[in-house]
């Protein structure tokens, strides 16, 4: 093998949720998007067009489409850590059902807190809630998400 083409950045892998995500309803599948960390950076002044999610003063997620990792790896300050193959992330709708996966305060987003059970970083996306954590714990993260909505109906 010549190359890991299953972590590389930009070659469209298959999702680590591609299986708990089957027939699920309200979920999104975000995994695919590239995610970028970066450190010792001033967050505030990160001028990039893609989303920025502020973890600290200093420290950023950078998400955005896989085709943009090797542009922005080069272009980004700070020390910039490719976490793409490490997270996995979702999008849920509704206040309710993120009441239900976590007790983090919804109005002081994003946060780093426990989502089902698992440490996670969350933040709004839309109408909903964009939820990245690591990929190891998608099927579990998946599973009581979909349940969770199933009480909700």
């Amino acid at each position: 093998m010549s190359e890991l083409a299953f972590i590389s950045p930009g070659t469209g892998g298959a999702s680590p949720l591609a299986r708990a995500l089957a027939g699920s309803t309200g979920i999104r599948d975000r995994s695919g998007l590239a995610k970028l960390e970066v450190r010792r950076a001033d967050v505030s002044a990160l001028d990039v067009d893609a989303e920025v999610i502020p973890i600290t003063p200093t420290r950023a997620l950078v998400v955005c489409a896989p085709e943009r990792t090797a542009g922005l790896l080069e272009s980004l300050p700070g020390v910039v850590v490719d976490l793409t193959g490490a997270l996995a992330g979702i999008e849920v709708e509704g206040a309710e059902l993120m009441r239900r996966l976590s007790d983090i305060d919804l109005d002081a987003l994003p946060l780093s807190g426990k989502v089902a059970g698992v440490q996670a970083l969350v933040t709004r996306s839309g109408a909903g809630y964009a939820i990245y954590f690591a990929q190891e714990y998608g099927d579990s993260v998946v599973e009581v998400v979909r349940d969770m909505q199933e009480g909700l109906a």
